[in-house]
């Protein structure tokens, strides 16, 4: 298994943890209010943002009904200043619609606007002025760290009204009578609310920012694996390299190989599209295995033909024999796939061996090919054979004779070439028993 294949299934598995320690969805719903259109990095922020404002809107509850239930009458300026935050900050998502930063500003302002309303309204002894640290804090969430300065103006302006209950804010203000048994029922509500928001924001953020990076790292392995799918390994790491710009390779010695579906445009053109693609997945997809269980490469498919090579990119001993022993197992491939479908599927084969050029061409729908005179051989090898033959050159014929049976074709013209002189490999050589 390859690093990258490692990675996918990490992070597969990491989507399923994610799944299984799933807020709940009337969380999710309220966090996703009013952040469409917009690109995931601000949506993430515009979500942080909403479920401040949610929070701080529920929050105001208890402080309504500690009013009501301890003194209606004398409370009453607090609870028809303060009643409107439960409506006010729910609003804030729908500011989002006027820019990206616009419901964080709207909610920074009621925050300060209501929580120096608060400390005027009960003192410093209320413990009401806490509400300005996670606010501070969560500055940064909301306006993200693009907006630094704004995110710094925030804070001071948070710091400024914490000192100003400090120092001025001593007492109530005059007009409602509350005692000091109110104002610590007010200080105990305050500091675990405000320990709540903290984490509460901080959980969000981080959990946001975690889906996130679970879900880029599943694209990363997901890129990985496709660009292993179109190119070699070998090649795909250089490519993922910063520092590769171009692929381009000298090999010495490569075996290359044509293939080429007898016949198919005929067959093709009584069949619909997709029986087209299916018949052609399914002949490839054998081709495809093989290429794999020889160690060899497959280069590319070209409508009904198919190139598979042997040593390239890397090295490969005895490359020659593993392409050769491919070709044969093509043609039984074929002659099974023929038993299945019920008409007889033939293909041309055409191989030769010796130096070739590889590499990657343009930046856009990467493909890596080869190239040289020993790949125009193993072409004109396939385009000038025969039906459920595999016809190759003397090069690679003295090179595997040893060890495999051919039987002479005789010379055939070869464009730009001239006459050549051809076998048909027939199979693997016996060994003649001593």
């Amino acid at each position: 298994m390859s690093p990258d294949d490692m990675k996918f299934i990490i992070a597969q598995e990491g989507l399923k943890r994610r799944s299984t320690w799933r807020l709940p969805n009337a969380v999710w719903w309220v966090a996703r209010i009013g952040t469409a259109g917009y690109p995931p990095r601000i949506r993430r922020r515009l979500a942080v943002t909403n479920i401040i404002s949610a929070m701080v809107s529920l929050m105001t509850i208890p402080y309504i009904l500690l009013y009501a239930m301890y003194d209606w009458v004398g409370l009453m300026p607090a609870i028809l200043a303060f009643s409107p935050q439960i409506v006010l900050y729910a609003l804030t998502p729908l500011f989002h619609r006027f820019g990206s930063i616009v419901g964080a500003s709207y909610l920074c302002v009621l925050w300060l606007v209501f929580g120096l309303g608060y400390c005027w309204f009960f003192g410093r002894d209320s413990g009401l002025q806490f509400y300005f640290l996670p606010g501070a804090a969560a500055s940064m969430l909301v306006f993200g760290s693009e907006r630094l300065i704004l995110s710094a103006c925030v804070t001071l302006t948070a710091l400024a009204a914490f000192m100003a209950t400090e120092l001025f804010f001593t007492a109530p203000v005059g007009f409602i009578a509350v005692d000091q048994a109110f104002l610590q029922l007010l200080y105990h509500l305050t500091v675990p609310l405000a320990f709540l928001l903290i984490f509460t924001t901080s959980f969000f953020a981080f959990k946001e920012a975690s889906q996130a990076e679970i879900a880029l790292e599943a694209e990363h392995a997901f890129s990985a694996r496709l660009l292993q799918n179109i190119l070699p390994p070998s090649v795909a790491l250089r490519l993922r390299d910063h520092a590769t710009l171009v692929v381009a390779d000298q090999i010495g010695s490569a075996t290359i190989l044509f293939a080429d579906l007898v016949d198919f445009t005929p067959r093709a053109a009584r069949w619909d599209p997709h029986q087209v693609v299916a018949f052609l997945s399914r002949v490839f997809g054998r081709f495809d295995s093989l290429a794999g269980t020889h160690g060899l490469e497959k280069i590319k498919t070209i409508g009904d033909a198919y190139m598979v090579a042997g040593g390239l990119p890397e090295p490969m001993a005895d490359h020659e024999a593993a392409v050769a022993l491919m070709a044969l197992d093509m043609l039984e491939c074929c002659r099974q796939i023929s038993e299945e479908v019920g008409e007889r599927v033939d293909v041309r084969i055409g191989l030769d061996t010796g130096p070739v050029v590889a590499g990657v061409i343009g930046p856009n729908k990467l493909l890596y090919d080869v190239w040289g005179d020993t790949v125009n051989t193993a072409a004109h090898m396939e385009s000038h054979g025969v039906a459920g033959c595999i016809q190759v050159a003397d090069c690679l014929k003295s090179r595997l004779e040893d060890r495999f049976d051919f039987e002479l074709r005789g010379e055939i013209d070869v464009k730009g070439k001239g006459a050549m002189r051809v076998w048909f490999l027939t199979g693997v050589r016996k060994k003649v028993q001593a």
